[in-house]
């Protein structure tokens, strides 16, 4: 009797792993909606590698890295920080963001090309770093952290660039 039991519970155990299996793998994986973007910095010579640049000339690009697909842009406030200046808005810009599904963080979403020089003109660099500025991101469906910031410095700003 104690036989049959083990073997009724063993074949209920394989017809369960069956069915998983029959299970389209796509609806398993699917990526979640939420907190999956993160920003980088990329100074020149720009490039495609996924990494953050704390220290950057005043053209620069701001990377976006798996973002969710759809309709969304995001905005995005440069702002001066001390020894700089104090919460000054140095540009408002805006960006889209929602080309493709979010695909693990090497998945570009979107670049903004970004030229400080006019606007760091009225401020004192400091001697060794630069100017010190703080990005500020509110990207849609970043669920619980639709907000991203880094602060970083600029250096090297000469004539203004105009793309």
């Amino acid at each position: 009797m104690r036989n049959r039991s083990v073997r009724l519970c063993l074949a209920a155990g394989v017809a369960g792993l069956g069915a998983l299996a029959l299970i389209p793998s796509g609806s398993v994986v699917a990526a979640p909606p939420g907190n999956n973007g993160t920003i980088k910095l990329d100074g020149i010579p720009f490039d495609s590698h996924q990494d953050n640049e704390p220290h950057v000339g005043c053209l620069f690009e701001l990377d976006f890295y798996n973002y969710e697909q759809g309709n969304y842009n995001a905005t995005v406030k440069f702002i001066v920080q001390p020894p700089t200046g104090k919460d000054i808005v140095l540009q408002n810009r805006t960006v889209f963001i929602g080309g493709d599904p979010a695909g693990g963080g090497g998945d570009l979403d979107g670049s903004l090309l970004t030229d400080l020089s006019p606007q760091l003109v009225a401020f004192m660099a400091h001697p060794q770093q630069g100017y010190h500025v703080k990005v500020a991101v509110n990207a849609p469906r970043s669920i619980g952290a639709d907000k991203k910031a880094k602060t970083f410095w600029v250096t090297d700003c000469g004539a203004p660039y105009f793309p």
